[in-house]
């Protein structure tokens, strides 16, 4: 399962809106009438807490684990577990610190959480511990289980930073039998808000973000890591730069990037891990300029849903509308559109092959935002 969700909060939107207005609705205004596909959304059961910007995670039993995420100002140190057996929700146990960062499933079942503290989630007991803590604190890193059980933690900045902080080149590796962390190779480029996807090579492809402070220092380049050796190589660059893009390995073996740069970039690539190149691949519809979720689904089409739009000075908008993107044609038509038009919202694929969408922001008719605990079901 891979489940990427490109999102803002609320409280970021106003100096995103001057910074993408321009990219976002050039895009909108570029992009070719879709055609429509099947597929549909049903309401599920509301979650106890309604919370935006949430982590969430298929756990082994095939429930959900949703985690974290705000309202306003206030972040949630509390979790819920969703059950497609039966669409219900249930309270679980609350982490230690709010505010839980990326969530990895372990081999061993239970989840890694590295936010504020490095925590471990059992679902057997339902309960959080705090284990050890990476050599650097950084933020927008990215996490990657390994074939071989440890956690690659790679790039981001340092959290001690006080401002225009530089990308760190700096990697470490998690071992959940000890609980601890260890230094590994270093990468070439310092980088953060990139990407890293686990080939079926068993090699981490690490692409784009940024190396410095500015939208000037953004990142077409890549690079592997071999966790047999500890090493970087350099590979293939991108043909555009991206920043907070999507990558999702397909069947085929090539991994599909999707958006970057806010999310505003419609044109699409694969990297092809038998020639380390990569290749314009179509576009997508760009249904929202940002806060949507993107989920690749087991039919191997994308599923791109809801997110927002701003046209200055007015508030941003949620939207309902939902597409699929297709590697095989490179192109997007769309699909149903969700029951409530929401942003920043989780979406999880299911074992089923359903996505889960749960919570994040709604807008009532007259511009003002709130935070949802509603959820529903998309068949593809």
């Amino acid at each position: 399962m891979i489940r990427v969700s490109l999102k803002k909060s609320k409280a970021l939107r106003v100096p995103l809106v001057v910074g993408m207005l321009v990219a976002g609705l050039a895009a909108t205004a570029t992009t070719p009438a879709l055609a429509q596909s099947s597929g549909t959304w049903t309401r599920t059961g509301d979650m106890k807490n309604a919370r935006d910007g949430a982590a969430a995670i298929l756990l082994q039993n095939g429930q959900v684990l949703v985690a974290g995420g705000n309202t306003n100002t206030v972040q949630f140190a509390t979790a819920e577990l969703y059950n497609p057996a039966n669409g219900h929700w249930t309270l679980t146990g609350s982490m230690n610190t709010a505010n839980p960062g990326a969530l990895t499933l372990l081999q061993n079942g239970q989840v890694l959480s590295n936010g504020a503290d490095v925590e471990l989630y059992n679902p057997s007991t339902g309960k959080w511990t705090v284990t050890g803590s990476m050599h650097t604190a950084r933020y927008n890193f990215t996490q990657t289980s390994l074939p071989t059980g440890k956690v690659l933690v790679a790039g981001g900045y340092d959290k001690t930073c006080p401002s225009s902080c530089p990308g760190l080149s700096s990697a470490e590796l998690y071992d959940p039998s000890t609980g601890t962390w260890s230094m590994t190779g270093s990468m070439h480029t310092g980088r953060w808000a990139h990407t890293a996807t686990l080939l079926a090579n068993g090699l981490v492809l690490v692409a784009g973000g940024y190396e410095g402070p500015g939208a000037s220092n953004g990142l077409a380049s890549a690079e592997l890591y071999n966790p047999a050796t500890g090493q970087w190589t350099n590979t293939g660059s991108m043909n555009t730069v991206r920043i907070e893009q999507f990558a999702a390995l397909l069947t085929s073996g090539q991994v599909l990037v999707l958006f970057g740069d806010g999310t505003t970039i419609t044109r699409t690539e694969l990297y092809n891990p038998g020639t380390g190149t990569w290749t314009v691949n179509g576009n997508t519809g760009a249904t929202a300029q940002f806060s949507f979720s993107v989920t690749l689904l087991n039919t191997g089409k994308v599923l791109i849903a809801g997110g927002a739009n701003c046209v200055y000075p007015r508030p941003c908008v949620e939207v309902s509308s939902a597409e699929l993107y297709d590697p095989s044609v490179g192109a997007s038509t769309f699909t149903g559109s969700l029951n409530i038009a929401r942003s920043s919202h989780s979406a999880t694929l299911l074992a089923n092959g359903q996505v889960l969408a749960a919570g994040g922001q709604t807008e009532n008719n007259v511009h003002k935002f709130s935070f949802t605990n509603s959820a529903e079901l998309y068949t593809p």
